[in-house]
């Protein structure tokens, strides 16, 4: 049987296969299914080569050929033959299955009509009733009230303000950080959003808890949770007085605390009793995260040396060192805790750097190079280094104060290399937490102080107490004034009188 194309159709033997390829999709003008189409011709088709073709007649020369190409009568061809299917053996015959006997008819059950559906229940829900506000609240036009004024105003410092507020529904206290967005070039402060970005990151007891941001009549305020006390105003309250146990556990609340912070990656770099809070429990949480970072543990990089409050600053800082770790924070830790004992700070300077490093020398002795061999890699050592030889006296005067553990444990993060400070990890595991009594106890007995005492308290107490002395030293000034003014009034008296008698006697004798 034949393949090729169909009888009517005389093929030209001259119009062999390799024309066919090379005629594939080329332009016909004699074809009428090619008019008014126009394919893009490549200027790079090596056919325009072709002896036989005319670029502009698009004819061939001599040749009048009909159109055979594959394209144009694939339709008209004679469907291929198909391979005959393999042959298959024929499945082995079975019988038949037995016949059975189809099943007794029985008669259909009664109809029933059906049952009406079951109408659904509607549950009415009563409306929750609104919570009830009190009196004060009701004037309130936020979610949290605070007094009018400044008799809210438990904190304030260069980040803004720090208000005592209630939640109007909760009832909860808060404590609103107000964000001073004066002189603001950026629109936010890059402190404030740090520290959002810090309280978010961390989740632990001894970290005071961020609850919301909220942005109210063009202010912006953090909202924290409330604690009644920070150490600055328990240190210097007037009749409640912090116990030996009660220290000691401060002050492991306090580093473990910062061990956590450091396992963390943070650098807390504003440790102080005033941004150290406590609850009426005896909790111990660390606050004011403005100058809190992110710390590389693998390299090491640049940041600023203008952080921590000068009086707990350590002395790498104060020489200018840019390049510092968790050393700088256990510093100030132990600053603070000395701090408890002593009701005042342990180096406080008259302000400025070299002050404070002349308090230092005085205290610790001026650094050796043995202690400390970075000392001449500091950027301000020429400037500010050590002038002359002094002892160190710190021991003899606080081993009255610090029993024999403590004053090693302070001794020992008290050193001029950090390198040589223990971390907050290590001063964990020192015998003063570990061995020495008395045990830490919490100190519970918070919850019995009337009022809330902080730093805003204790200085507004301490600015009444100055008053008072200084009234006091008038009145006495004044009276010595009096004192000394009524003995030249008597002498005059007496010389008039006896002026007064000569006079009256001086007639008489003539």
């Amino acid at each position: 049987m034949s393949t090729g194309p169909p009888p009517k159709f005389k093929p030209d033997n001259r119009f062999d296969r390799r024309d066919r390829e090379r005629d594939r999709g080329r332009h016909d003008r004699r074809d009428f299914r090619d008019r008014g189409f126009r394919e893009h011709r490549d200027g790079r088709d090596s056919r325009r080569d072709d002896r036989r073709f005319d670029h502009r007649s698009d004819k061939r020369r001599g040749d009048r050929r009909h159109d055979f190409r594959p394209e144009r009568r694939r339709h008209d061809r004679s469907p291929e033959p198909k391979e005959p299917k393999e042959w298959k053996e024929p499945k082995e015959w079975k019988e038949p299955k037995e016949w059975k006997e189809p099943k007794e008819w029985k008669e259909p059950k009664e109809w029933k009509e059906p049952k009406e559906p079951k109408k659904q229940l509607k549950i009415l829900t009563r409306p929750k009733p609104r919570p009830t506000l009190l009196e004060e609240f009701r004037s309130s036009d936020s979610v949290y009230f605070r007094k009018p004024g400044n008799e809210s105003v438990i904190g304030a410092g260069t980040y803004g303000k720090v208000f005592k507020a209630i939640h109007i529904y909760t009832q909860n206290k808060v404590a609103l950080k107000k964000i001073r967005m004066e002189g603001e070039k950026d629109g936010f402060p890059v402190t404030a959003v740090r520290e959002i970005k810090l309280l978010q990151h961390l989740r632990n007891q001894n970290v005071v808890s961020l609850l919301e941001v909220m942005v109210e009549r063009n202010e912006c305020f953090m909202v924290f949770e409330y604690l009644s006390h920070d150490l600055t105003g328990l240190i210097n309250h007037p009749t409640f007085t912090l116990t030996a146990a009660h220290k000691k556990d401060l002050a492991k609340q306090m580093f473990e605390g910062l061990n956590y912070l450091h396992h963390r990656g943070v650098l807390h770099r504003d440790i102080k009793a005033a941004n150290i809070l406590i609850s009426n429990t005896g909790l111990l949480k660390y606050a004011d995260f403005g100058l809190a970072r992110f710390f590389s543990k693998s390299r090491q990089l640049d940041y600023t040396n203008r952080v921590i409050t000068i009086w707990y600053r350590p002395p790498e800082l104060l020489l200018g060192e840019t390049r510092y770790g968790p050393a700088v924070d256990v510093w100030s830790a132990a600053c603070v805790y000395v701090e408890m004992f002593t009701k005042k700070a342990v180096f406080p300077g008259e302000g400025g750097e070299i002050s404070q490093l002349d308090r230092l020398y005085n205290s610790l002795g001026t650094p050796k190079l043995p202690d400390w061999p970075n000392i001449v890699e500091m950027p301000w050592v020429e400037l500010m280094g050590p002038r002359g030889r002094k002892p160190r006296i710190f021991e003899d005067v606080y081993r009255e104060v610090l029993s024999p553990a403590a004053l090693d444990m302070v001794s020992q993060i008290f050193r001029y290399d950090p390198a040589k400070r223990p971390t907050a990890e290590e001063v964990l595991t020192h015998p003063y937490f570990t061995s020495e009594e008395p045990q830490p106890q919490q100190a519970i007995e918070l919850e019995n102080i009337e009022g809330d005492w902080h730093e805003f308290e204790s200085k507004a107490l301490r600015k009444e107490r100055d008053k008072e002395a200084r009234r006091a030293e008038y009145q006495k000034d004044k009276e010595k004034r009096k004192a000394t003014s009524s003995v030249p009034q008597s002498e005059r008296e007496i010389k008039r009188v006896k002026q007064d008698n000569d006079d009256s006697l001086q007639p008489s004798e003539q």
